[in-house]
């Protein structure tokens, strides 16, 4: 067997036997709403500081992007690993016998595309706010454009996941969106505080 084939195998023993579809889409929702929100965290931050200019918020946007990838990799690879490790010891005891050895690739498969899949939503979806800066020369122009594209971002978002959900998909982006806001606003009086 190929090694093509057997990634698909095990992708596909894995969306089975270990829910994957349903880690994967949690997964890429926290973490992308953590990558917009800590982007659109520093924005409203440097804003009320009145320190926002365009090479602050590329070096910072584009270092937190990072540094909550790299975050995101590994808290979640520790974590599946843990609760997958832990869930084969109890399948073992109830079994009383050793799994299969495709089950145990699976459960190390659905780990490892959980932990890429937290990896890589956070970094994405802090690039959003940060591209108006890198485009667009007028520092006031890339805010507003910045956190227009972000609560689009959560709105779709939210709504997706509320179509998902079979619920009201307006409701749902809207409640993202209210959480994008709130962040925003206690972040800027935070700041106005300090």
């Amino acid at each position: 067997m190929g090694y093509i084939s057997r990634l698909r195998e095990l992708a596909r023993t894995a969306r089975k036997t270990e829910d994957l579809d349903s880690v994967m889409r949690r997964y890429f929702v926290i973490g992308a709403f953590d990558g917009a929100l800590t982007i659109l965290g520093i924005l409203f931050g440097a804003f009320a500081a009145g320190q926002l200019t365009e090479k602050l918020v590329i070096a910072a946007g584009v270092s937190g992007g990072v540094g909550l990838s790299v975050s995101s990799l590994v808290g979640a690879y520790e974590a599946e690993r843990v609760e997958r490790k832990v869930a084969l010891g109890r399948l073992k005891q109830s079994m009383l016998k050793e799994p299969r050895k495709d089950y145990i690739s699976a459960m190390r498969f659905a780990a490892m595309i959980a932990a890429l899949v937290h990896a890589i939503s956070p970094l994405l979806a802090a690039l959003i706010p940060i591209i108006p800066f890198i485009l667009i020369a007028d520092v006031g122009t890339a805010m507003a454009i910045s956190i227009f594209l972000t609560l689009s971002f959560l709105f779709i978002m939210g709504a997706f996941m509320g179509a998902f959900a079979k619920e009201f998909i307006l409701y749902s982006g809207l409640r993202f969106v209210t959480a994008g806001l709130a962040t925003a606003l206690i972040i800027y009086l935070i700041e106005k505080v300090i």
